[in-house]
């Protein structure tokens, strides 16, 4: 009996039905024992608790993506168009920290500074094209391999979110 309980719940975790603590919870129910360790909890969600969930590091992907690639290089224009799309993105639903965005631009190389004065007019240009004018935008998108539907989207705050982020990143107002 106990070998059938097994498989039935093992099939159900692989199936998906099942999540880990409930069919550890449903196990110990089926052999007698009891549960005496909380099962694990979610990371809580910036929506639950903003201070209890750190964004420095999806913030600084975001960023690496600015000098990530040479746009004066074979798919420049693409690889443009990804980081855009990348960067409009994130905006959509949350904000580039001041203190982040500085922070990694002082841990650049020289070779990454020279990437960011390089890549980023096209990257900005092309940021404020996709908020603009979503659907003039999805061939190139959909070209460099973007699959985010911008159409759909609220895209409102994003223009001026990239008037703070071109304030850091360049020094320089508007």
């Amino acid at each position: 009996m106990r070998k059938l309980i097994a498989v039935v719940l093992g099939a159900a975790l692989l199936a998906g039905c099942a999540a880990a603590p409930a069919a550890s919870e449903s196990a110990a129910a089926a052999s007698g024992t009891a549960q005496t360790t909380p099962a694990p909890t979610e990371e809580p969600t910036a929506a639950e608790d903003p201070a209890a969930y750190d964004t420095t590091g999806e913030q600084i992907n975001v960023l690496d993506q600015l000098v990530d690639f040479g746009a004066d290089t074979a798919g420049g224009s693409l690889k443009t168009a990804k980081a855009a799309a990348v960067l409009v993105e994130y905006l959509s639903c949350s904000d580039l920290d001041a203190d982040v965005m500085a922070d990694w631009c002082t841990g650049l190389t020289d070779d990454q500074k020279e990437l960011l004065d390089l890549n980023w007019p096209g990257i900005l240009s092309e940021a404020e094209a996709i908020c603009g004018d979503p659907a003039g935008e999805a061939d190139e998108l959909i070209t460099a391999g973007v699959t985010t539907d911008f159409e759909n989207m609220a895209l409102t705050e994003v223009p001026d979110k990239l008037v703070t982020v071109n304030t850091v990143l360049t020094g320089k107002a508007g």
